[in-house]
């Protein structure tokens, strides 16, 4: 029953894959770098440290193409949401209400990102949002531009609140 539940919820979810949660995920030591590329994982180095960029690139329709071979630290994880269902805290139909709160914020936070007409799918929800805002607004636009900058930053911020709040076991800082 916990695994069949586990999975329903994960599928539901995704945010651990997807590029909300996470912008990158290292790689263990037990994971095999070569095995991972030959799965079609896009596998990246940078100094000692192997690792891929979210959105996963075995991440298809809400599911790992690669879950029985995936990486040890996507074996590892389990959301905020996960332990407290498999403690006894909360119940499957909590943690649904609260995916479906997350995703409704992640769907708000989209639409406001298509409206800078910045928007890169193949990067994490955060690196798009840093774009956008790494572009200045020109100080003689009209007051719609300045408030849909006010409203995108809003945005963020309410969904990064949430997200360390009910899905992250380490909340980032926001800057």
């Amino acid at each position: 029953m916990e695994h069949s539940s586990s999975a329903l919820l994960c599928r539901a979810c995704g945010l651990c894959c997807n590029g909300v949660l996470f912008d990158t995920v290292h790689l263990g030591p037990g994971d095999c770098r070569e095995e991972l590329k030959s799965l079609g994982m896009l596998i990246k180095h940078k100094k000692k440290y192997d690792f891929f960029h979210q959105p996963c690139s075995s991440f298809e329709n809400n599911c790992c193409s690669i879950y029985k071979r995936r990486p040890e630290r996507c074996r590892a994880f389990e959301c905020q949401q996960l332990k407290r269902f498999f403690s006894g805290d909360i119940t499957e139909k909590n943690v649904l209400a609260t995916i479906m709160v997350a995703l409704s914020k992640v769907t708000h936070l989209r639409k406001l990102l298509q409206q800078s007409g910045k928007i890169n799918m193949k990067k994490s929800l955060s690196q798009q949002y840093k774009k956008v805002l790494a572009e200045p607004l020109d100080a003689s636009c009209d007051l719609e531009a300045f408030k849909e900058r006010s409203d995108l930053i809003d945005a963020f911020e309410d969904l990064q609140k949430f997200l360390n709040q009910e899905f992250r076991i380490i909340p980032i800082l926001l800057s």
